[in-house]
């Protein structure tokens, strides 16, 4: 409400002809020098560098920087002449609208967004530091004010109006009169020694600050300090695990920065481990608290009753990741909201974690998932591992580590770790990458303000987006039958990505799909194509006593009358549409047959549910001792695992008979795929890639089996030889038997022949940044003096640079890739060296 009123008072004081009147945003400084020119009126009265959430903008509607221009005099002041800029050195950089004026008295404030347009400038504020100036047309100063780093939400300004006294305000006022007294300056933030981390034994800890004459006052039930908190007097001593959090006091001075340590005494694990701190009342207070049934909840969620969990509430909290080494991996302030659907009824719930600019830092700056390549995240999510709380607490964290390795869809990277809460145990969680629009940024380089999500338990996806109902529309409207349709179709979506999305939710006997867990995404541009994302796969593999590896989940996928849950008749229409293209049924089959020879091989899937098992076993009696309920659905955790090994070794024998049945096939047959030279291509197989050099593979008969020779850079497809004699690189034909095929390969002068990896103790790292926008560094160990290549390959394997390629010494060596005249995608670096040839993959975003 001031804002609304303080704009007001903006109104009446700016004569603005022409063009819109605009609003606020936010800044704070550490060290502000102004400066006024002689007989010069105006004055840059107060701005904010870091505007989070006080005040958005009316033209667009953003929270941007902004400053404000007073005029003290007793006339009316042309601004049309008149110029702003962040740079001394460029002082005509932006100018004033035509026939803006500022009355007597009066404001205007100047939205420092980079937008250039109406009362918007071309550049943005610094919130570390910067200068800002006011000039005339000849680029003489009339005010120049120098700044350091900034403080969310806090704006500078002169104490009173126009006055050479400069102030912090808590309370700002962009557009109206400046407050008659505000603060000093903000303490700064405490230090801590030893710093958090995982201690062996008891420690004592000594907090201090800088600021001449203030107080330090901390806590430790992981509520921030107040100015009642106790006060630091000597080191505290440390016995059990336990979070500080301790902050700068001084009259005339805001608060600083809350600084948060947390001591985990005698906690040697071999997981991750997360420390959670925040006021005990933002989870467990009957009005606010986000993790109780409390008293100020609403229905939802498998339950009639209002409930606080149910709320969509956003509480601050504080994150400190370490590794298993007791190596800190980061520590932000952030934000946590429960996550998930009914099982938030669980006693150990779901949380998801923001970064926000508001408060703090708007990225995860560390690389939590190998697997992913990414060094930055925008959101996490610690799962409680949601229905198989009860039985493994890591089946969907296993069946997304499959599929992710094999398939073309949307996955969630798994991370099992420990959590505390506020210093105390609270078990294993997983951690998640959070499916929303910066996980799509981060993966594809997509506009996240542009791409279309449609997601939820909706009967009827229609007037959700133009596109998808463009697309339906077509499918309703045109004979499916005819083969020419699917390349219709395969423009509004990906049907390669479509289909292993099928393959992953059939084959897993996922029981709570298709009429639930649903999410696609397009890219906003005209040529974007619909993808799906898997998640919450926990009544797969055996989850809840439905998904079985009996399971005919195919005919639960296309069933026309199915029941409203799991399978309602809108939930099969798409893939019941689809399979009247004889393409895509064929396709279909034969892809599906594909991904079980390799994605969903019984050794391969075994090998990881055993090496994910390992990984959590030693924390499995803590985390059942700390919620005796979970794992409760069999009679040991050894037990829910075994329901996932044997789904593993007999899930093919129930599906392939599942298909045959309902396409009418007679069987199948072996076909057995080799590669001449092992190094020189491999073969994919309805788009699947099969391992080699020899492969024996099993397809459905009665369908053709589409066959790609694909050679490595350095090589060229020749023919092939067996069970076909063709000699284009792709093949098709029907198995009418077992039968054999080979790729025919030779060398190839024209391009870089990259080996696939040979033993060796040389490293490759990931290169950071990963997404990178222009420049990214790769980092690699070697173990002796050797001669080095490493070259940039695009997706369709062509060498676009050479960053190394001469001998370099034992050590550690980097190498930077300017990626500034390359366009957005995926490119591979690889590394080779007399002893490895390895290679990692990279995104660059433009």
């Amino acid at each position: 409400m001031m804002i609304r009123n303080h704009m007001r008072h903006f109104r009446n004081y700016l004569d603005f002809r022409g063009a819109p009147a605009t609003g606020i945003s936010t800044l704070i400084l550490l060290l502000l020098t102004p400066y006024l020119a002689t007989g010069q009126a105006l004055v840059i009265n107060e701005f904010m560098a870091a505007n989070d959430a006080t005040v958005a903008d009316p033209d667009f509607g953003e929270y941007a920087d902004w400053l404000e221009i007073h005029n003290p005099g007793s006339a009316s002041v042309d601004l049309s002449d008149l110029f702003l800029s962040d740079d001394l050195a460029a002082p005509l950089k932006w100018r004033f609208p035509a026939t803006l004026t500022i009355k007597s008295k009066g404001y205007a404030v100047i939205w420092a967004d980079g937008m250039d347009t109406g009362l918007h400038t071309s550049f943005r504020l610094a919130a570390a530091g910067e200068a800002i100036g006011l000039f005339d047309a000849a680029g003489n100063a009339i005010d120049v004010i120098t700044f350091g780093p900034q403080t969310a939400d806090v704006s500078f300004g002169r104490s009173p109006d126009a006055s050479t006294e400069m102030r912090f305000f808590d309370q700002p006022t962009p557009g109206a009169p400046n407050p008659e007294s505000g603060f000093l300056g903000i303490a700064d933030a405490p230090a801590f020694s030893p710093t958090a981390g995982i201690y062996t034994a008891a420690t004592s800890v000594s907090i201090s600050s800088s600021l001449q004459g203030a107080t330090v006052r901390f806590t430790t039930d992981g509520s921030p300090p107040t100015p009642t908190s106790e006060v630091y007097e000597s080191s505290v001593s440390v016995f059990a695990t336990t979070v500080i959090r301790a902050a700068v006091f001084k009259d005339g001075y805001l608060p600083g920065t809350v600084a948060t340590h947390s001591y985990l005494i005698g906690e040697s694990r071999s997981l991750p481990v997360v420390s959670l701190s925040t006021d005990p009342a933002n989870f467990f207070d009957d009005q606010i608290g986000i993790y109780v049934e409390g008293t100020n909840g609403i229905p939802g969620y498998c339950r009639s009753v209002p409930l606080n969990w149910n709320q969509d509430w956003e509480r601050p909290i504080h994150v400190e990741f370490f590794e298993p080494d007791g190596s800190m991996g980061f520590s932000i302030d952030a934000g946590v909201k429960i996550h998930g659907g009914c099982t938030r009824l669980y006693p150990q719930k779901s949380l998801a974690i923001y970064a926000r600019s508001s408060y703090g830092a708007s990225r995860i700056d560390y690389p939590v998932f190998e697997t992913t390549g990414l060094s930055s995240y925008n959101n996490l999510v610690l799962r409680s591992s949601a229905q198989d709380w009860w039985r493994s607490m890591f089946r969907d964290g296993m069946i997304q580590t499959v599929i992710g390795q094999g398939m073309q869809i949307e996955t969630q990277a798994y991370r099992p770790a420990v959590v505390f809460l506020n210093g105390e145990y609270w078990g294993i969680h997983n951690l998640r990458e959070k499916q929303n629009e910066h996980y799509l940024e981060d993966h594809y380089g997509v506009d996240p303000e542009a791409v279309e999500i449609l997601e939820g338990n909706k009967a009827d996806l229609l007037g959700q987006s133009a596109h998808y109902d463009e697309m339906m529309a077509f499918m309703f409207s045109t004979d499916m039958t005819d083969p020419a349709a699917l390349d219709v179709i395969d423009s509004y979506m990906d049907v390669d990505a479509y289909i292993d999305y099928l393959v992953a939710e059939i084959y897993s006997a996922n029981a709570d799909w298709p009429g639930n867990n649903l999410k696609q995404w397009r890219p906003g541009t005209p040529d974007g194509r619909w993808r799906w994302m898997i998640f919450d796969m926990d009544f797969g593999f055996g989850g809840n006593g439905n998904g079985l590896f009996t399971s005919n989940t195919l005919a639960l996928a296309t069933d026309p009358n199915g029941s409203e849950w799991p399978n309602p008749p809108w939930s099969t229409l798409l893939l019941r549409t689809l399979l009247q293209n004889p393409t895509f049924r064929g396709e279909f089959i034969q892809r599906f047959a594909a991904h079980m020879n390799t994605t969903f091989a019984p050794d391969r899937v075994l090998h990881t549910i055993d090496s994910l098992r390992a990984v959590i076993a030693g924390e499995i009696p803590a985390h059942k001792e700390r919620w005796p309920k979970s794992i409760s659905f069999t009679s040991t955790w050894e037990d829910a695992i075994d329901i996932m090994r044997e789904f593993a070794v007999k899930r093919p024998l129930f599906v392939r008979p599942h298909f045959y049945n309902h396409f009418g096939l007679s069987g199948s047959s072996r076909l057995t795929l080799r590669v001449e030279e092992p190094q020189a291509g491999h073969i994919d197989a309805d788009g699947v890639r099969m391992p080699g050099p020899t492969f024996e593979a099993v397809f459905f008969t009665d369908v053709p089996v589409r066959l790609r020779a694909i050679p490595e850079p350095g090589y060229r497809f020749e023919r092939w030889e067996g069970a076909s004699a063709s000699a284009t690189d792709t093949t098709s034909f029907v198995l009418t038997g077992d039968a054999t095929l080979t790729a025919i390969f030779s060398k190839d002068g024209s391009s870089t022949n990259i080996t696939a990896e040979v033993p060796g103790t040389d490293r490759l790292h990931q290169n950071y940044p990963n997404p990178f926008a222009e420049r990214t560094q790769i980092d690699f160990e070697l173990t002796h003096p050797t001669p080095v290549s490493i070259r940039v390959y695009d997706v369709l394997g062509r060498c676009v640079a050479t960053l190394v390629d001469a001998s370099r010494s034992t050590g550690e060596h980097s190498v930077t890739f300017d990626g500034s005249r390359f366009t957005t995608g995926v490119y591979y670096y690889v590394l080779r060296t007399d002893y490895i040839a390895v290679t990692k993959r990279m995104l660059l975003v433009r």
